[in-house]
């Protein structure tokens, strides 16, 4: 149901994101796990080359048909690559929609799984701790739904050319108000938005390395930083 409106504001990788991208060798082949829309995949192009995948049917489709990427619809924890194919996997703004630590570890043994011996892998996450972040957000606990405001015109129809999110396209005058309704959003009326509400679990300072620390001896921690909002 977002993912149209996800993707106008999402179309290229942040900046520190896309230094470690071009800190990788030239013809690397990358791996970008949960790539929604393919943002990150230009970058990874003028480098060597990059496939991606995302559990959203809708962003994937946006990324495929509409990007012209090699995105496929897949889930981070069951991954359909084999073992050792990427010489560099990216995987940003995943796991704080990852709900149990034991999917968490399974999301990150995942990703480790499909890394080459002696590749590099870089992950982010939302951090709890948000001064300076540019999200607006301030959480006073770790697991918190966030809410996504979808705007739209209740007053009128509105023909629709995008794909929808089950990634379909279409022309048809739909009603916005139904058609989102539909998707478990909640309209208000004064913010003329549909609101979803999205499972966040967002990070102390520490823990997301903790969790590569419980794969064993086969995975390093090489860097550890804080960008604008994220581990």
């Amino acid at each position: 149901s977002i993912a149209s409106q996800w993707h106008g504001t999402r179309y290229k990788a942040w900046p520190k994101v896309e230094a470690f991208i071009k800190s990788q060798p030239k013809g690397a082949l990358f791996g970008d796990i949960g790539c929604g829309n393919g943002k990150n995949l230009p970058a990874c192009m003028s480098v060597g080359y990059g496939v991606g995948c995302d559990i959203s049917i809708g962003l994937a489709t946006i990324a495929s048909q509409q990007r012209q990427l090699e995105v496929p619809v897949a889930d981070i924890m069951q991954l359909p690559y084999r073992d050792n194919c990427f010489d560099c996997v990216l995987c940003i703004a995943v796991l704080h929609h990852i709900s149990t630590k034991q999917r968490r570890l399974r999301s990150i043994s995942e990703c480790i799984r499909v890394l080459r011996v002696g590749g590099q892998a870089l992950f982010y996450a939302w951090a709890q701790e948000q001064e300076g972040g540019f999200s607006g957000h301030r959480f006073a606990q770790q697991d918190v739904l966030v809410p996504f405001h979808l705007k739209h015109d209740i007053n009128k129809k509105q023909k629709t050319s995008d794909v929808d999110s089950l990634g379909r396209n279409s022309n048809s005058e739909v009603d916005t108000d139904d058609s989102y309704a539909a998707q478990h959003g909640v309209f208000v009326e004064s913010k003329n938005a549909t609101v979803f509400q999205r499972y966040c679990h967002v990070y102390k300072s520490g823990e997301l390395e903790s969790l590569f620390e419980e794969l064993g001896g086969h995975v390093k921690v090489e860097k550890v930083y804080w960008d604008t909002g994220n581990w």
